[in-house]
């Protein structure tokens, strides 16, 4: 759909998202039609008076002058305010204005109804200047919101310049993850203390600090009548991100519990990430892992404590930090069970899936398929691992154990997308030994993926018991320790080199060692091509290729072979 916004007198078409009306655009915006549109409130005794100049232009010809007098808040107010504005259902926008002003001054921004309840719908503080800068604020709700106006508040007498206003659709709030004075230097004005039941005392403490000048002191009381609380400031936090939240903490006493959690700052108080502990008599550093599967605005607290025991506790720098994508397998060793595994029988065939103490590579126990009989597909019985993450272009090595209940029964191991269409980024074909064996496989993906691959697929396809245990997930250098000899991929840096890496496709391979051949592998392990080379250095030509990321295989005379990866632009 296409927008016509005014802007220093020309009208400019932008594309933007279905669902905006004209109601939602601010009217004049840059002051080229005079005042129209505008207009001034004075409370109290402030003195308000607007007018428009080329002095005041940042752009175009025109822009407006505030001239405030008397503000002495709250009692003695002034505003500049725009014409009525709606919010749609549903709908995220951006406002926008370039200001300057005499003098360093404030400006509360308000977007708010005409009339009581004056909800604010949007707030922000700004520090203006000299320089003409450009401020900004966002804003959604729920539900459509008709009748409002964006209101322009000095916070101090001055002379303000302002241009270029502007309010667009756009498809989504940036966000904002924060623990407001994590560290108490401040004070705890922007904690919140409720005694949910019991008794709370929070005050600023100076002479028990892990760092800095300032801690927090929380005397929690009463708490068999109900658990006593110290919430940080309401926060946002983004889907696919994971936050891991720190804080150091200690009591008077040592083996009070506490409960430190990420939530909703309203019912149902949703938590995001939780740990429970018992805490030390000094200071100690603790952690947990926060995330949500959608993007929460404005209504998180990051850091919660709640207090199960009577005491006297210690907080101090309380610290946020973004956790990077990071594949990993849940419950990889089995010694929790196997719930954390999908499991798979169907298509006529007869198996049974389980946990069992009688056999473990490591541990105390391993999972167990007992098959009796095959279904139509390979993928008829199946175990899979739970959905992670992995990284754009980084290369992994997938290892798990296996052990059968006879030698050379066939199975598969799959790195494959949790969702449809299954999309395989590693597909192996193994067969069993009758003692323990390591298995090993390397894959790599172009993008970045959170919470939809499944590092480990197994699918079992001859009759008999498989034991599984360990599946991990290593870097491309890790060695399988029980491959055979002629089948050990070293990945050794210093003997096998690259260049240009990545490169178009004329690649340039050195080896200090012999090479007896030289393949080509896709991250399936599939060989694209091999040829022997007649010297240790030798000239793939791979312009063929389609862009993507492969590996380089070198052979060597002793038997061993070495890996490098390798990016075909």
């Amino acid at each position: 759909m296409i927008k016509n916004v005014l802007f220093s007198g020309i009208i400019i078409t932008t594309q933007f998202f279905v669902g905006w009306s004209q109601s939602d655009t601010i009217c004049n915006t840059s002051f080229e039609d005079s005042l129209a549109s505008w207009g001034v409130i004075s409370n109290g005794g402030a003195i308000a008076n607007a007018s428009i100049s080329s002095d005041a232009a940042y752009s175009g010809n025109l822009g407006l002058i505030f001239e405030a007098d008397n503000v002495a808040l709250p009692s003695s107010s002034c505003a500049l305010t725009s014409c009525l504005l709606n919010l749609e259902q549903g709908s995220y926008y951006r406002i926008s204005f370039w200001a300057k002003s005499d003098t360093q001054a404030s400006l509360l921004v308000v977007l708010q109804p005409t009339s009581a309840p004056f909800t604010n719908y949007a707030e922000a503080t700004f520090s203006t200047s000299s320089t003409w800068t450009q401020y900004e604020l966002y804003t959604a709700d729920s539900n459509a919101v008709a009748g409002l106006k964006l209101k322009v508040k000095p916070e101090a007498s001055g002379v303000y310049y302002f241009d270029d206003f502007l309010m667009e659709g756009i498809t989504a709030l940036p966000t904002n993850s924060i623990v407001c004075n994590p560290d108490f230097e401040n004070g705890i004005g922007e904690w919140t203390q409720s005694a949910n039941g019991g008794s709370i005392d929070a005050i600023v403490e100076s002479s028990e600090v892990q760092n800095g000048a300032s801690s927090v002191k929380v005397t929690a009381s009463n708490t068999e009548l109900g658990q006593p609380i110290l919430s940080s400031c309401k926060s946002d936090v983004e889907d696919g991100k994971k936050y891991e939240i720190s804080f150091w903490m200690k009591s008077e006493v040592g083996g009070e519990t506490v409960v430190a959690t990420s939530s909703l700052s309203a019912p149902p108080y949703t938590n995001y990430g939780q740990t429970s502990i018992a805490i030390s008599d000094t200071w100690t550093k603790y952690s947990f892992i926060s995330e949500a599967d959608t993007t929460v605005y404005s209504n998180v607290r990051l850091a919660k404590f709640k207090f199960l025991n009577d005491g006297v506790y210690y907080v101090d720098n309380v610290t946020i930090e973004v956790v990077p994508p990071q594949p990993l397998f849940c419950d990889g060793d089995f010694e929790t069970g196997i719930t954390d595994w999908t499991q798979t029988v169907n298509n006529e065939a007869i198996a049974s899936i389980s946990v069992t103490p009688s056999q473990a590579q490591n541990g105390l126990q391993s999972a167990m398929v007992l098959l009796n009989t095959p279904g139509t597909t390979n993928g008829s019985v199946q175990l899979s691992s739970c959905p992670t993450d992995v990284v754009q272009d980084s290369t992994y090595t997938v290892s798990f154990w296996v052990k059968g209940s006879a030698e050379n029964l066939n199975f598969n191991a799959i790195t494959a997308f949790s969702s449809a269409p299954y999309t395989a980024l590693a597909s192996n074909s193994f067969q069993t030994n009758s003692d323990w064996t390591e298995y090993c496989y390397t894959f790599s993906h172009d993008s970045t993926v959170i919470g939809g691959i499944r590092l480990l697929k197994l699918q079992f396809l001859d009759a008999g018991t498989y034991y599984i245990d360990n599946a991990t997930v290593q870097d491309e250098s890790y060695i399988c320790s029980s491959a055979p000899p002629s089948s050990v991929i070293e990945h050794s840096f210093n003997e096998l080199n690259l260049w240009p890496n990545p490169s178009s496709g004329v690649l340039h391979v050195n080896c200090s060692s012999s090479i007896s051949n030289l393949l080509v592998k896709d991250l399936s392990g599939k060989i694209i091509f091999s040829y022997s080379p007649d010297s240790f250095t030798s000239i793939v030509n791979a312009t063929k290729l389609n862009s993507g990321t492969y590996f380089i295989v070198a052979e060597l005379e002793s038997g061993a072979m070495i890996q490098k990866r390798w990016i075909k632009l």
